[in-house]
């Protein structure tokens, strides 16, 4: 059986337990199956603990021994009802499932979008701490220079056009003078 719930109300004392069926190329039918569901009062460590078994044909049961102070524990698992040609041998038990009281602690939603932000921008301050301390401490590698596609150092018809200037300039000083 699959995605055993359970949904216990305290006034009551009864809890609602339903399951899908188990997965089969061959069979559709959820009335093909048989049910053995096996309940555990999990008592304090030093008391004994009390099972409930039971056989059902549907894939619900309604329990009504339901005390909210103590702590239980549910399995199911399936076989043949008798005609549908499945396996007379009884299944593999459901994954189990607890309820009552100690529940465990569930964790508010805001936290499940914090935390992991928290550690996002965590990481992300880290990557920017370590680029910026490694691009400050390393030394820049000087890149190779093509001679062919620079500028050349001299500009020659520059030198020539200053070298012009500097003789007119010259000899206005020198009519001036």
């Amino acid at each position: 059986p699959l995605n055993v719930t359970v949904n216990c109300t305290e006034a009551s004392h009864r809890c609602s337990i339903w399951w899908q069926p188990p997965r089969t190329s061959h069979v559709k039918k959820s009335s093909c199956f048989k049910y053995e569901i096996f309940i555990e009062n999990k008592a304090a460590a030093e008391k004994n603990t009390k099972t409930t078994s039971k056989t059902v044909s549907h894939n619900s049961y309604l329990y009504e021994s339901f005390s909210s102070e103590k702590r239980y524990s549910i399995k199911i698992r399936a076989t043949d009802a008798g005609f549908c040609l499945v396996s007379p041998n009884w299944g593999e038990w459901s994954t189990p499932v607890e309820f009552g009281t100690q529940r465990l602690t569930s964790t508010p939603s805001y936290l499940l979008f914090l935390i992991p932000g928290l550690a996002a921008g965590l990481i992300l301050f880290l990557c920017m701490t370590v680029r910026a301390y490694l691009k400050k401490t390393s030394a820049t590698v000087p890149q190779p220079r093509d001679p062919f596609h620079e500028p050349s150092p001299m500009d020659f018809q520059t030198e020539d056009m200053n070298l012009l200037k500097k003789q007119e300039t010259e000899e206005i000083i020198n009519i001036e003078e």
